[in-house]
């Protein structure tokens, strides 16, 4: 039979080379690699094979961009292929740039990457019990206490590849063993959405039960309440209708028969699993005082260090060692030199309530032309969109006027203070307009405005306001946070919500609220959850699960809209007059397809035997 790669091409690890051909070289040994004999006895040199797996797996800062922007909540100005995902043009022929590049797009759920990955861990797993047998006896036991360990991190490291492309593409080969020149990779076939999902569960299981907890590892490691947290992510999105509603169009996507209540059951007992561990808590963001929960929200995102006993897992930086991140440059302002990619759009800024609980748009009306209108019947009369917000949302967003970083000399004596600036300024005298200035971070500002947002927003959530980018190689410091315990909670709340306990899912909504300065959700409870969900974890990589799942990506995936800011001055009587208009910034398409990500022809070409995706 002709032999097929299923994934990717054999890997060679700097750890481990294959050559042949020539015997004089076979005979040599290489003086810039180690053998894998040599890796395998050496517990230390397992351990940097192992990071080079730690670093397979990604991080969205190097991505330059985030997932949400697939989602209602961003429009990510620079493009990079997903205009062929948001107009439902995207196919197994064409998937965009974002899901097939190889130096920017989305690295963190590339089917490729991922699967190179899992070859690195297989090849791992398949050798790191050796290694305490290359030691004296007197050494052996300490040797494969550190070895059980590290095949439990591979394991964590195994399961998180596959929850991020399970997410994504559905049901995946299940690969347990490690490719070799000859093996036969037609006899693997995709495995159904129920098989995936117990490969995972089962890896997490298998990890839990040998990490440590995370006071007893290093930073960044993997940890025993790391594993269990991923297991309740998958587990949450499995027990969802995109899945488990009955309703798949094939095995691959979801369960064919699915136990609704044996599905809620399994995500609820595992965030459960963690809260019961007793270590984690979250973190007092001050309230009731809401500038100190503004502040601090922002502040709890620019930490450099996984000390915080919320955060679960997460990737580290430093300056000059390891990977690295130039987040503020990729989305900071054109104003101060940046690029500002992703850009919340306006449906975004409307989601976020006022600081009473209440809905914005029990206080707003937007009118046929687009106008944003204060109806004037409420406590909050100001005309301004942006006032008497919820906390999150200034610890979240730069919105036109907001106080950032202060100009660099050629500008600080037209912006003192440091402001996002957003609007345009007209004056007139006698019916005419005598001047038009456009604010410094519009795309007709006086700085790199091919680099400004059309919407009129950034995200300022995870960037740092002590990183000054002098230049574009300014490196931020600040970490990735990929597992925390505000999950964990949220998740047990809509497992509960699941199985017909709204009592315990409205502690834990209400937990969850009132750390962010808001009293207890009044309405529906679906609506609630879902609500919080989205605020809390804006700009997190959520939202593009959280839609499909809910099977809401129809409804609420529509164009990308933001808003135009006009200061009118009128000289004769001194008036100044502010309107806010709804503009729109990019035309999208929701089809049924997009809720999963199609198998490429390239990969199908070298493995026909997997099953394409509906749709596709």
């Amino acid at each position: 039979m002709k032999k097929h790669n299923l994934i990717i091409k054999i890997f060679v690890c700097l750890v481990l080379s294959f050559t042949a051909c020539n015997e004089d070289i076979l005979d040599k040994t290489p003086i810039d690699r180690y053998s894998g004999e040599t890796v395998w006895s050496d517990i230390n040199l397992a351990d940097a094979y192992l990071k080079t797996a730690y670093r397979g797996i990604g991080y969205s800062y190097s991505d330059y961009t985030l997932l949400d922007c697939l989602s209602d909540d961003l429009f990510f100005i620079h493009v990079y292929g997903t205009d062929v995902y948001l107009k439902g043009d995207i196919s197994a022929d064409n998937l965009g740039f974002c899901f097939e590049g190889d130096w920017v797009g989305f690295g963190i759920i590339n089917w490729k990457k991922l699967f190179s990955n899992v070859q690195i861990i297989n090849q791992f797993l398949e050798n790191i019990e050796n290694v305490p047998n290359a030691y004296p006896e007197m050494q052996r036991d300490a040797i494969k206490e550190r070895a059980d360990i590290m095949k439990g991190e591979a394991l964590f490291l195994r399961a998180y590849c596959y929850v991020q492309m399970a997410r994504t593409y559905g049901g995946l080969p299940i690969i347990k063993k490690s490719w070799k020149v000859g093996d036969d990779y037609l006899s693997v076939p995709r495995g159904t959405w129920k098989e995936t999902v117990d490969f995972i569960v089962e890896d997490c299981d298998a990890a839990a039960a040998i990490l440590k907890s995370k006071a007893e590892m290093e930073q960044g490691r993997a940890t025993n309440a790391a594993a269990l947290a991923l297991k309740s992510r998958i587990l949450l999105f499995a027990a969802s209708d995109l899945t488990a509603d009955g309703t798949a169009e094939s095995k691959y996507v979801g369960y064919e028969s699915p136990d609704r209540t044996a599905l809620w059951t399994a995500a609820r007992d595992a965030a459960k699993a963690v809260i019961d561990l007793n270590v984690y808590s979250l973190t007092d963001f001050g309230a009731p005082d809401k500038n100190a929960v503004s502040k601090n929200y922002f502040e709890f995102f620019k930490q450099y260090t996984l000390e915080n006993n919320e955060l679960i897992w997460g990737k580290m930086f430093v300056l000059d060692v390891g990977d690295r991140h130039s987040w503020n440059v990729m989305q900071g302002s054109n104003g101060l030199g940046c690029y500002g990619g992703n850009t919340p759009n306006q449906s975004l800024i409307d989601a976020y309530q006022m600081e009473d609980g209440s809905d914005f748009f029990d206080h707003f009306t937007v009118d046929a032309d687009g106008y944003y209108k204060n109806k004037g019947t409420t406590k909050y009369r100001n005309e301004s969109p942006y006032l008497h917000r919820e906390p999150r949302f200034y610890g979240s967003i730069l919105c036109d006027s907001a106080i950032w970083q202060k100009r660099f000399e050629d500008l600080a004596e037209v912006d003192p203070l440091g402001i996002y600036d957003r609007r345009t300024r007209i004056v007139t005298q006698g019916g005419s307009e005598i001047s038009k200035t456009y604010g410094i971070d519009t795309r007709n500002g006086p700085v790199g405005n091919w680099n400004a947002g059309y919407t009129g927003y950034l995200t300022k959530k995870m960037m740092d306001d002590k990183t000054i980018t002098i230049t574009e190689d300014v490196i931020n410091t600040n970490i990735w946070i990929e597992l925390r315990y505000t999950e964990v909670l949220m998740n047990y709340a809509e497992a509960c919500l699941g199985l017909g306990d709204d009592g315990t899912a409205t502690t834990y909504i209400n937990m969850i609220r009132n750390r962010a300065g808001l009293p207890d959700f009044t309405g529906d409870i679906t609506t609630a959850l879902r609500q919080e969900r989205h605020i809390e974890f804006t700009f997190e990589n959520f939202r593009w699960y959280d839609i499909r799942r809910w099977k809401i990506l129809e409804n609420v995936l529509k164009n990308a809209e933001g808003m135009d800011i006009v200061e009118t001055t009128n000289k004769d009587d001194g008036t100044v007059t502010t309107t806010w208009q709804l503009i729109n910034c990019q035309e999208r398409s929701a089809v049924k397809k997009m809720y999963w990500i199609p198998i490429s022809t390239d990969e199908l070409k070298r493995a026909p035997q997997l099953e394409q995706n509906p749709g596709y």
